[in-house]
């Protein structure tokens, strides 16, 4: 009996043979596997989240269809993201990055948020930026248009009249105009945004409480009499506190955005094939 002969004989090696068969068999039969079904796990946070964006939008809380219907469209939106991420979807789409980039930018932003700036804080940011809140300079006036091309006795009779008697009624001196015969008091920006650019700085130049002119405006002749005015000044910290908190606010969180990228950046080193990398990407 040969060696092959006696080593078919084994038991051993024919229970290994025949179950080899067996799985063989079955495995040429048999449906295919199903993989494991991935888990989503939707938990009272998930469920309160849904109601409240619910809520929020209608001011009433759902159904019981409607929560269904919510829990629904959940599934099918995160069902999609697994899938899409899956096929690699989220790669080199522009719009996916961009939305990435923002919530990174959101985190650090965030950090930056929960650190209350202090009076001091304030003060000093105040200090360093007055120009920025600085309040304008105002006049309130009463003014008598005179039209484009008066004539200069026109002007002086006018001029002369208002004079003698300050209290009469100026509105009925002039021509008819869509102008207003006097504004309270205003800033540069209003006065030019009425009567033309530059009319707040002639107006700065003229006494206080006297009828002057004649004055030229965009649309012609005026006789004025300025009769108010603040000057220009850097208000107090309490007079602008939410401005420049806010704009403290801002600073930080550009600050605190440049300290995570700067930190983030230097793990990485920047490859440009074909060509020196820019010293403005170096780490």
């Amino acid at each position: 009996m040969t060696s092959l002969s006696r080593l078919l004989r084994e038991p051993l090696l024919q229970f290994f043979l025949l179950g080899g068969a067996i799985f063989g068999v079955y495995a040429a039969i048999a449906p295919p596997r199903q993989p494991p079904a991935e888990i989503i796990a939707i938990g009272p946070d998930r469920l309160q989240l849904l109601r409240a964006a619910f809520e929020s939008t209608w001011s009433r809380p759902p159904t019981e269809k409607e929560l269904t219907g919510l829990i629904e469209d959940y599934l099918r939106e995160e069902i999609y993201y697994r899938e899409a991420l899956a096929l690699g979807l989220d790669r080199d789409d522009i719009v996916v990055r961009q939305r990435l980039r923002m919530k990174m930018e959101f985190i650090s932003d965030a950090v930056a948020d929960r650190q209350a700036p202090t009076d001091a804080e304030l003060a000093a940011w105040l200090a360093a930026n007055p120009e920025a809140y600085r309040r304008a300079a105002q006049v309130a006036l009463q003014q008598v248009f005179l039209g484009t091309d008066p004539a200069r006795e026109e002007v002086d009779r006018v001029l002369g009249s208002l004079r003698a008697a300050p209290d009469a009624d100026f509105a009925a001196m002039g021509k008819r105009t869509l102008l207003p015969g006097q504004l309270g008091l205003s800033p540069p920006l209003a006065v030019d945004r009425v009567f033309g650019q530059g009319f707040f700085r002639l107006l700065r130049e003229l006494p206080q409480g006297v009828w002057s002119g004649p004055v030229t405006s965009g649309y012609g002749i005026h006789l004025v009499r300025v009769t108010g005015s603040t000057p220009g000044r850097i208000p107090t910290l309490e007079e602008v506190r939410e401005s420049v908190a806010r704009d403290w606010s801002a600073a930080r969180a550009a600050e605190a955005r440049k300290d995570v990228y700067a930190r983030l950046r230097s793990r990485y080193v920047v490859q440009i094939a074909g060509a020196p990398v820019p010293d403005e990407v170096r780490p």
